[in-house]
């Protein structure tokens, strides 16, 4: 789908329907405020965010009475007229914003509702829509950018690397209560621990598996057994409790994180994660592990990296059993190898898959699976990794549910005492 056709299918959606997807996917929304507060009222600053190819390509400070006089603030000089913490919080509500909305570039007008961190979406405008010679040149040349990378990808293929980040807690057998992984574990390395931030103190307590990278999902997969039977040894009280899944302690969400690099991020890449990784997934999750969404496991979930690849957030931690770890590996990977030619997009086509997802309403969801798992099994490579997905696939077919107060241990052939 091009701009053109994003910003036809946005303009047939309701201002209601549009500011229904941004609040239920965790984004605030004054877009069906009809009656907006003036200026020098609750609202402080106001940006307006050009996006494309999932980058900010230019941040204006807006102002006037009717908005009209905008102020284009440098980017990349130490010189810029806000902070960088700014700069980048804005980048990414904008980014998310219009991914949120099904489109691929735009200009997001974002409102200060108090606070540096507090801003909210009061009007989108996709690409297509945007007037003036001075702004069209600068999509122009974001999307030859955009275009150049793609083509140079296509020539190299072969550079693709997974990794991943999958988390777990360490818990008493008889209460439940979290022992911090900082007790056995370092913040670094190949099995490292997590911290979470609180009421102005930092903690330790999520237990972190950091495999090194492969070019390919078996040798991620021996890597990650490395690293168990590394967290196995180092968690010397083989009395306590591992748990993985969502969120099987309330206020602590655990990720399934999964890492790529030598592939170009674009908005369709994470789509095609979306829909057909994480959709299939979600009918697996406990109720327990629905709750750590929308602040995480929200949909098109992503962090670059400083070595140029990036990280698929949106998965919680799949490491609950073998069966499903390696099948969503396998999957990630026929999906990120194949992203071209899997089209279909029931999270954008249809509002009620997209509600559903955020409502855990798996009945919804397994509607619109089999022609997605159609698609997939059709692709040449498919036969390759079939061993390894099917299982996945009947788990799914059969109505399973993870349980993730469950010592993962014993599944993984770690060591435990009874």
């Amino acid at each position: 789908m091009n701009n053109q056709e994003e910003a036809e299918r946005y303009g047939s959606w309701s201002v209601s329907l549009r500011h229904a997807r941004l609040t239920r996917s965790g984004i605030a929304s004054l877009l069906n405020v009809s009656d907006k507060p003036q200026e020098g009222g609750v609202y402080r600053s106001r940006y307006a965010v050009h996006v494309s190819g999932l980058h900010a390509i230019e941040v204006a400070k807006v102002e006037g009475p009717d908005r009209s006089f905008r102020s284009p603030i440098p980017l990349n000089t130490e010189q810029a007229a806000v902070s960088s913490s700014l700069l980048y919080q804005l980048e990414k509500r904008a980014v998310r914003s219009l991914y949120t909305l099904g489109l691929s570039s735009g200009e997001v007008l974002l409102v200060s509702t108090g606070g540096e961190r507090k801003y909210a979406v009061e009007q989108i405008t996709p690409s297509a829509w945007i007037e003036g010679q001075r702004l069209q040149q600068l999509y122009l040349r974001a999307e030859r950018e955009h275009a150049r990378k793609l083509r140079h990808e296509l020539g190299n293929t072969s550079s693709l690397m997974l990794g991943m980040d999958p988390e777990f807690l360490i818990v008493e057998p008889g209460d439940h209560e979290v022992v911090p992984a900082s007790r056995y574990l370092d913040r670094e390395g190949e099995v490292g621990c997590d911290a979470v931030h609180g009421d102005g103190i930092t903690t330790y307590p999520i237990a972190e598996l950091r495999p090194q990278p492969s070019a390919n999902p078996r040798g991620l997969l021996v890597g990650l057994m490395r690293t168990m039977r590394m967290a196995g040894e180092m968690i010397t009280d083989r009395s306590l409790l591992w748990l993985a899944g969502g969120m099987p302690k309330t206020g602590l969400p655990l990720g399934g994180h999964l890492h790529f690099s030598g592939i170009e991020l674009t908005a369709e890449l994470l789509r095609t994660l979306d829909n057909y990784l994480t959709l299939p997934v979600s009918v697996l999750e406990a109720p327990s592990s629905q709750l750590r969404r929308p602040k995480y496991g929200y949909l098109g979930d992503f962090r670059r990296q400083p070595h140029g690849g990036f990280e698929y957030r949106t998965l919680p931690s799949f490491l609950v059993s073998p069966l499903l770890t390696k099948g969503i590996v396998y999957l990630s990977y026929l999906i990120v190898t194949n992203y071209r030619t899997l089209s279909r997009r029931p999270l954008e086509d249809e509002d009620r898959i997209h509600q559903a997802y955020y409502r855990g309403q798996r009945e919804k969801i397994r509607e619109c699976l089999e022609p997605m798992v159609a698609d997939l099994q059709a692709l040449e490579k498919y036969k390759e990794v079939e061993s390894y997905i099917d299982p996945l696939l009947r788990h799914i077919r059969q109505g399973g549910v993870w349980n993730e107060f469950r010592d993962i241990r014993p599944l993984w052939n770690i060591p435990f005492q009874p």
